[in-house]
């Protein structure tokens, strides 16, 4: 347990990168981590293996720009101590990979102390763990460049400070549109990217699309990077056409839980604003009047689900009611639907009744 080694392939580290923006240039490649002795910063036999393994993966990959140690120490001691302690032990690693050949403008050190434990320091194991230093090898991602506006389909004319969110699925980031409506932002190149809007008396819409390395290939591909929104009048509504529930539950999805905060933003950016939310089954061929119970209230509670996470997220209940459709509303009342449309037709809605 005194010398572990930790060193992690790509495939295994691109699942930890919920957290990065979607707007950096660089990324984290791979990632290892080298243990230290109580109170030492000199580098065990145990941590030349890895920075050995580290240099080699720079030099069989030029894409690679450098890698960035942050070290690390227990609680063993006063903070000042342990701040010394681990700047001394990056300055180790550092002098270590220098000594293999790395230049020094590839090389990037922080001293953190006792400040991130990686496990409890109740324990001599937990400790160790904590003795360490991390080594993040950090690569370059080709971006390109995204430009569209957001606007109103019944003026034409751009939405002001709009708020864009764009996710995929290892990063998320937002932006607001400038005073015409437009957006510029640069992503990485080739990526599928989902992207969000809202505004202040508009409601929201989403779209995905691939990010390509040049504006003639969107018209090329007939891919429109504009977004139109709906104003927010009473009677408009919002389908939530991500929101999947397990067969007959109500019950939701893990891949639709990012459906329910875009639900919140919309609701916090229109605060005067009262809504119904609507939830719909999918049931053909059965007359509304014979529908059994259980699949009335099916509806009530998949729509009653959305709005109990609205309630406890902070929206009053004074702009809330939902309300079970059953199969009276669907948009595909053929028996012989296809899946997608079925699944049209079991969906939530938030329907717009006016202001508060």
């Amino acid at each position: 347990m005194r010398h572990l080694i930790l060193l992690l392939p790509l495939f295994l580290l691109f699942s930890s990168l919920r957290a990065q923006s979607i707007f950096d240039s660089t990324y984290t490649a791979q990632k290892a981590a080298v243990y230290f002795d109580f109170g030492k910063a000199e580098l065990t036999a145990a941590a030349g293996v890895v920075l050995d393994s580290l240099v080699a993966e720079l030099r069989a990959n030029p894409a690679a720009l450098f890698i960035r140690i942050t070290a690390h120490t227990d609680s063993i001691g006063t903070a000042a101590a342990n701040k010394t302690l681990s700047a001394k032990r990056a300055e180790s690693v550092r002098k270590g990979l220098a000594d293999r050949g790395l230049a020094a403008a590839q090389i990037e050190i922080a001293g953190e102390g006792e400040n991130q434990p990686a496990a409890a320091n109740d324990t001599e194991e937990g400790r160790q763990l904590n003795r360490r230093a991390t080594l993040e090898i950090m690569r370059q991602v080709p971006m390109s460049n995204l430009s569209g506006q957001i606007k109103d389909p019944e003026t034409g004319k751009g939405i002001p400070k709009a708020l864009i969110t764009f996710r995929t699925k290892t990063r998320q980031d937002s932006t607001r549109t400038d005073s015409s409506g437009y957006y510029n932002v640069r992503l990485p190149k080739d990526s599928v990217v989902k992207m969000e809007a809202q505004a202040l008396g508009y409601i929201f819409q989403e779209t995905a699309l691939k990010v390509f390395g040049s504006p003639e290939l969107y018209k090329k591909y007939k891919i429109n990077p504009d977004i139109e929104l709906k104003p927010a009048k009473a009677g408009e509504k919002a389908v939530l056409r991500d929101l999947f529930f397990v067969g007959n539950q109500a019950v939701l999805l893990k891949v639709s839980e990012p459906e329910l905060p875009k639900v919140l933003r919309f609701l916090q950016i229109n605060p005067d604003l009262k809504v119904e939310i609507a939830g719909h089954i999918n049931h053909p061929g059965v007359k509304p009047e014979n529908l059994a119970k259980r699949e009335w209230e099916l509806s009530v509670n998949r729509a009653k689900l959305v709005y109990d996470y609205l309630l406890a997220n902070g929206i009053p209940e004074s702009r809330l009611t939902y309300k079970g459709y059953g199969n009276t509303e669907m948009l595909f009342p053929n028996v012989g639907s296809t899946e997608e449309q079925q699944q049209q037709n079991r969906r939530v809605e938030i329907r717009i009744l006016g202001r508060h």
